[in-house]
């Protein structure tokens, strides 16, 4: 399961307790490096930094154990002198998280990346210790030019919802029915099921990959009029070759505008014996009645439709808000992106053909449609501010179960796997799908010819 959204809200996660445990006098200035990094130059009194020390020999000290000491009594000096690495270390972290978050509460910008830590000079218990942080951060932009777009349409007719949703219950009906074989010597009829072996040839050559055994496909005319026509009024156990011409904007673009040669076998003729359509059915769903059945899978369909027209005009939208706006983009988002993108790639790669993300020729190929995206996303992102657009929790917990119930997983497991960011990661999903549809609201619609 890949989550590719880019979540321009972030801050970094350091732990709150440490401003409670050193009390920072630390003094920062704002350095602008360009419209999306900022550097922070820190300076730490050196009272905070023995404060740091102290506190850190306290700390290596419960469990420090040393020869003729019970672990947890041994002295500071020794603490000092045998375990100097690690206090050193502790006193570092700790001074260096809670004198940066001291000084990002005076930033008056929307930080998106872990501060890059540089320090000047040496970190030693007697000095003023003065090290840099530099953070991406959101652009402030503003973008216009939103409220009037023309948007194509695609010219294809979609079915009406009822009868959608007839044939979603039908198929249901399928899947819980039960086939029984007919007489090997009665002929294939229009309605009937036929289980079939067959073999695809393209000028001579087979097309292997498209071979398939004991395929089960209704001659209901839903197929291409030439398969089912080579199909009809043949017996099990019969094999025929017929010509199949493809169109040109046929699903499957391997075979689109090709004529194939069908080798087609059949194995068995079949009659479905479907179950009664009636609250019993309704009931192995989990729906208490029929007409609730039928409702549930109304409004899942409507939804779908909703999602496949948001769908539709996302990249169309996109594409036209950043021609008409030009803004940088912090690096650190795109670079993540790019990690995103390639460890998704690999998710459904096996071990052989994994991309290897520290190559920058690999990573080259999915940079500019990184960059897209996370310009895409940034601007819609400033759109919903200047909308006010908002997300509520249930919209969040909505999307997040119906994301999880299409993946085979629940949204506990979600949160275990990717960690409560991903909440957030879902929130700016939802945001975005809401930004699209109110441009699309604010859109003249035109279908394409």
């Amino acid at each position: 399961m890949a989550m590719l959204f880019v979540n321009y809200g972030y801050l970094p996660n350091f732990q709150a307790s440490l401003q409670e445990r050193i009390l920072m006098n630390s003094l920062a200035t704002i350095e602008e490096v360009n419209s999306t990094r900022r550097r922070f130059r820190i300076s730490v009194p050196t009272t905070d930094v023995k404060e740091a020390f102290r506190k850190a020999v306290t700390d290596v000290q419960k469990n420090a154990e040393v020869r003729g000491f019970r672990k947890g009594k041994v002295p500071d000096n020794l603490v000092r002198k045998f375990f100097e690495n690690d206090v050193r270390k502790k006193a570092y972290e700790e001074i260096v998280e809670a004198s940066y978050q001291e000084a990002i509460k005076t930033a008056e910008f929307q930080i998106v990346s872990y501060p890059h830590i540089e320090v000047e000079g040496q970190f030693t218990e007697g000095n003023e210790f003065l090290f840099t942080a530099t953070v991406d951060i959101n652009p402030t932009v503003q973008i216009t030019g939103y409220k009037d777009l023309v948007l194509k349409a695609p010219a294809q007719k979609t079915p009406e919802l009822e009868e959608q949703v007839e044939t979603t219950i039908l198929q249901m009906c399928r899947e819980r029915g039960t086939f029984v074989k007919l007489a090997d010597d009665r002929q294939a009829q229009k309605g009937d099921y036929l289980k079939i072996n067959y073999t695809l040839t393209h000028e001579g050559k087979e097309l292997t990959e498209k071979s398939r055994t004991e395929s089960r496909l209704q001659l209901d005319g839903t197929n291409i009029a030439e398969l089912e026509a080579g199909l009809l009024g043949q017996k099990t156990g019969e094999t025929r070759n017929f010509t199949v011409n493809f169109k040109a904007d046929y699903h499957e673009a391997d075979l689109a505008g090709k004529t194939i040669e069908f080798k087609a076998t059949v194995i068995a003729i079949e009659e479905l014996n479907a179950p009664a359509l009636d609250d019993t059915f309704a009931l192995g769903f989990g729906v208490p009645t029929f007409d609730d059945l039928k409702s549930n899978i109304r409004s899942s369909i409507m939804n779908m439709m909703e999602r496949t027209r948001v769908a539709q005009f996302r990249d169309q939208i996109i594409g036209l808000v950043l021609e008409k706006n030009q803004f940088e983009v912090p690096e650190s988002l795109v670079e993540g992106t790019v990690d995103r993108a390639i460890a998704e790639q690999n998710g459904r790669r096996d071990k052989k053909s994994q991309i290897d993300s520290a190559l920058e020729e690999n990573r080259a190929k999915f940079r500019e449609w990184a960059l897209r995206e996370v310009r895409g996303v940034l601007a819609l992102g400033h759109i919903a501010r200047e909308e006010t657009l908002t997300v509520e929790d249930r919209e969040v917990s909505s999307e997040m179960a119906s994301f999880a119930m299409q993946n085979g997983t629940n949204v506990q497991q979600m949160i275990r796997q990717f960690g409560n960011q991903v909440i957030e990661e879902f929130r700016g999903k939802v945001l975005i799908d809401k930004v699209i549809k109110h441009i699309i609201g604010l859109s003249k619609i035109e279908t394409a010819g």
